[in-house]
């Protein structure tokens, strides 16, 4: 049959002729396919080519970023299958999406990872590693060349030996010739000896080249000339229309990651807070994000959809063994310390968008460029949109700040003191976050006024709820804590009992030239015993009554009071104010008593 073809149908049909052999019955049914396959045209053939995307927008999570490239090509009608990278070696290739807008249709996305040839170098260490590779892939090359020709080899042994056993059969019964057989069995075992043995060298030697050929390339990717692949994202459409194509490929990366941290900058005098809410950023992606939309995410990408499943628990009746009595002491649990700041890295300034419209629009935009985030999510997650482009170059070694809010409150300071365990008076500020923006767990750089007082770290805060935030120690403010009598008694005649009564008086003092509040907390027993007694009586002034302390903190023997220090008056001494109290405890006679302190 000489027609030709390339269809498919074809192709099959001349396959069924000449397996068939009925050449004439088939060629006439070939013949009269033969039109239908050659009236296809290319309509349905994707035209290849490569789209440049421009990384426009950056979803920054904790831990990674999904980051979208876009551009709108011109495209003629038809079908493509268009070519989007090189994507960046930490992409999740199975994260890879596209979107199209107007009138075309996604067909598919696919990925391609492509292994490049190994680049040339004047480094000696890498020219040296590609020549161990290039000898190292010479070497296995030439013994799977031998391998080939040993089994070839084998399989012609394997034919002559077959001859050899054919003929001998022809020949039963008539002229025999024993020795010219037994020569020809005997090459024929020789033969398989040396070709099996060559086997056996070939795969000793075919192992050891593979190696070889690992370490080689092991060597080349330390010197940093390993050879190259390259990921794309391979995206098929159809065009009805031709005109711009709005597309846009996303991917998750990682080596991608935000941090909030937080400057509080406080100021009793004016009962004022200002909270400067920023994101330290990091991003080693592979690629430069260059003035891209930001949205910083608290979403976590990488975590399970669905709850764990809970696994059955089983009890039974533990019958323990008589211990010896023991004591234990118990320490307290010290906070974690904080961790380091991160440096500030110096923001870039934004590029003027152009264009006219005087001052005032100058004005409005700089002021939107200075914008808080327009805070959104659903569900748990939070995110913040920048209002102006974000730019960072790919980078390990660089943290880059840029601002999310600006958070002003108006605090009530307090000072505070714990004289028990403490002989200094401490500024804390609370106050509502009614800002909008959930606040997260982050270090704060605390200023009072001017002055730099140190490092805190920041609890994760809804909107509507407390922050609490302290401000150092307040040295013109001193207290003195004293145990001013301690007396041991015993009392009763038929049911004696033992008691010690203790007074303690707590002086405080204002220098400030205002008046200021004060938190003062101590503590007296709890008894846990109802043959121990706590009494606590002739307390000046009277404890604090607000509701989260009665509820909470007095039960637990507790003491606090709340205090208006006066100022003091010019060219003379603080007046000092006092707090004094008593307590009683006592227990029966014979009895031990455990817990007591001053």
């Amino acid at each position: 049959m000489h027609t030709r073809t390339n269809c498919l149908c074809a192709a099959t049909l001349f396959t069924l002729i000449l397996n068939s052999n009925i050449l004439a019955a088939e060629t006439s049914r070939a013949l009269v396919l033969e039109p239908t396959c050659a009236a296809r045209d290319d309509t349905d053939k994707p035209v290849m080519m490569r789209a440049d995307l421009a990384v426009t927008s950056v979803t920054l999570y904790r831990s990674r970023a999904a980051v979208t490239r876009s551009a709108s090509p011109e495209l003629a009608q038809g079908l493509y299958e268009l070519r989007v990278g090189p994507l960046p070696e930490a992409v999740d290739l199975d994260s890879v999406q596209a979107r199209l807008g107007g009138t075309a249709k996604l067909l598919d996305v696919k990925t391609e990872t492509v292994t490049l040839p190994a680049p040339s170098s004047d480094n000696p260490r890498v020219r040296e590693a590609l020549a161990l590779v290039d000898a190292a892939q010479a070497l296995v090359t030439d013994i799977a060349r031998r391998n080939a020709n040993n089994v070839a080899a084998q399989k012609t042994l394997d034919s002559i030996a077959a001859k050899v056993a054919s003929d001998a059969s022809l020949t039963i019964g008539v002229a025999l010739d024993p020795e010219k057989l037994r020569a020809q069995l005997s090459f024929i075992d020789a033969e398989r000896e040396r070709l099996t043995a060559s086997a056996q060298a070939i795969a000793t030697e075919a192992k050891d080249a593979a190696g070889r050929l690992r370490a080689a390339n092991d060597a080349l990717a330390a010197a940093g000339g390993a050879p190259p692949t390259e990921r794309f994202a391979l995206v098929s459409i159809v065009v009805p229309d031709a005109g711009p194509v709005p597309l846009s490929v996303t991917y998750l990366v990682a080596n991608a990651s935000w941090q909030p941290s937080y400057t509080v900058r406080g100021d009793p005098e004016s009962a004022s807070l200002v909270l400067e809410f920023d994101a330290i950023v990091q991003q080693a992606t592979g690629e430069d994000w260059n003035d891209v939309s930001l949205l910083l995410s608290t979403a976590q990408p990488t975590r399970s959809a669905n709850p764990r499943q809970i696994d059955p628990i089983y009890v039974a009746i533990y019958e323990p063994m008589p211990a010896s009595e023991s004591a234990y002491a118990r320490g307290a649990v010290s906070a974690p310390p904080v961790a380091a700041m991160m440096a500030d890295a110096m923001m870039s300034s934004p590029s003027d968008a152009g264009g006219s419209g005087g001052e005032a629009a100058k004005r409005s935009r700089l002021s939107a460029l200075g914008a808080d985030a327009q805070v959104g999510g659903t569900g748990p997650a939070v995110e913040y949109q920048l209002p102006r482009t974000f730019s960072a170059a790919s980078d390990a070694n660089a943290e880059r700040k840029t601002r999310v809010a600006n958070i002003t409150a108006a605090p009530k300071y307090t000072l505070v003191t714990r004289p028990l365990v403490d002989a200094d008076v401490y500024l804390r500020a609370r106050f509502l976050n009614e800002s909008g923006f959930l606040l997260l767990l982050g270090n704060a750089r605390m200023y009072l006024g001017a002055d730099s007082i140190g490092q805190t770290v920041l609890t994760e805060t809804p909107v509507g709820g407390e922050v609490e935030l302290w401000f150092g120690k307040e040295p013109r403010v001193t207290v003195k804590r004293e145990l001013v009598a301690k007396k041991d008694s015993e009392s009763g005649v038929f049911s004696k009992s033992k008691s010690i009564d203790r007074d303690y008086r707590i002086v405080l003092a204002n220098t400030i030239a205002r008046a200021v509040d004060v938190e003062v907390w101590d503590r007296a027993p709890v008894s846990q015993s109802d043959e121990a007694k706590v009494a606590i009586t002739d307390v000046t002034p009277a404890l604090s009554t607000d509701e989260k302390y009665v509820k909470d903190s007095k039960p637990q023997g507790l003491l606090k009071w709340t205090l208006a220090l006066p100022a003091r008056a010019a060219s003379k001494d603080a007046k000092p104010v006092v707090i004094s109290w008593k307590t009683r405890l006592s227990w029966p006679e014979g009895k031990m008593l455990s817990g007591d302190v001053d």
